[in-house]
C-alpha cells in the first residue's frame, strides 16, 4: 500500500536541507520528528515510544511528557535541555505556542510550519 504525503512541507524541507547542519538537533512533535528523522541527517528530541528503543539515554516516554509541557508552557528550557539547535512549529496543531515563539529567530515560514533557531 502507498504511504500517506507527508505533511511536512516542501518548503520546510528544502529550507532545512540548505540550512540545518547534518548531526544538529531538532525539537518538534512525536509524529514530525519520526517523519523528519525518515528524510533528513539530523537527530530529534521527541518520538513515539513505540518507535524508539526504551533506553535510560532515549527516555522516550520522559521526552513526550516534557513536550507535552512544553506545549502548555512554550518553556524554550525544555527543547535546549536536549541540546536543540532548531525547533519545528506546527501552527495549525498548537497555535497557542506562536505568540510566544516569536523572540526567537525564523528560518522558515509558510501557513503552517515554521522552523525557528534556538
Amino acid at each position: 500500500p502507498a504511504r500517506p504525503a507527508s505533511p511536512l512541507s516542501d518548503g520546510l524541507l528544502a529550507t532545512i536541507d540548505r540550512v540545518v547542519e547534518p548531526g544538529s538537533i531538532v525539537y518538534s512533535t512525536p509524529e514530525v520528528s519520526y517523519r523528519l528523522a525518515a528524510v533528513a541527517p539530523v537527530y530529534v528530541c521527541v518520538v513515539a515510544p513505540g518507535h524508539v528503543a526504551d533506553t535510560g539515554k532515549n527516555r522516550p516516554r520522559e521526552r513526550v511528557e516534557s513536550f507535552r509541557r512544553f506545549v502548555k508552557t512554550a518553556d524554550l528550557a525544555i527543547p535546549r535541555a536536549c541540546g536543540a539547535d532548531w525547533l519545528i512549529h506546527d501552527k495549525r496543531r498548537f497555535p497557542q505556542l506562536g505568540d510566544k515563539l516569536n523572540e526567537l529567530p525564523v528560518a522558515y515560514r509558510d501557513e503552517r510550519w515554521t522552523l525557528y533557531r534556538l
